[in-house]
């Protein structure tokens, strides 16, 4: 019998929350401006009557297929709306004008925002006081 069923897409967007007010986006595949904005949405839901201390948005293995318009309406929903200390990215180095605009726009919400290669390294600069 051939295996000719299809089966379906993994979720590109992943969301974890830990102990320490960390809430964790994960994304993966093509990011898209429909799939910025559904990730920005789920999360504000995630952290939602919760005290988030920091996020931690991780892209290491995405390829980018949206408008820059997309990426700061995405940053600005959820900084806005979670109102976080500190936010970190964790990528690969390309990601050089992402991160600018990302950066540009958490800092009018007054959010501190670092790359990362590594997610340890994150984590801790996340967990500082």
């Amino acid at each position: 019998m051939p295996l000719d069923n299809q089966t379906p897409d993994v979720d590109p967007i992943r969301i974890e929350t830990d102990i320490h007010g960390i809430l964790t986006l994960r994304l993966a595949g093509k990011l898209t401006g429909t799939v910025l904005r559904d990730a920005a949405e789920r999360m504000v839901t995630a952290g939602r009557g919760t005290r988030i201390n920091g996020v931690l948005i991780e892209t290491t293995q995405t390829s980018i297929a949206y408008e820059i318009a997309d990426l700061v309406n995405a940053i600005e929903l959820i900084m806005d709306e979670l109102s976080p200390r500190r936010c970190a990215h964790v990528s690969h180095g390309e990601r050089t004008r992402p991160y600018m605009v990302m950066e540009s726009t958490a800092r009018a919400f007054a959010v501190k925002l670092q790359p990362f290669a590594c997610e340890t390294e994150a984590r801790a600069w996340l967990l500082q006081r």
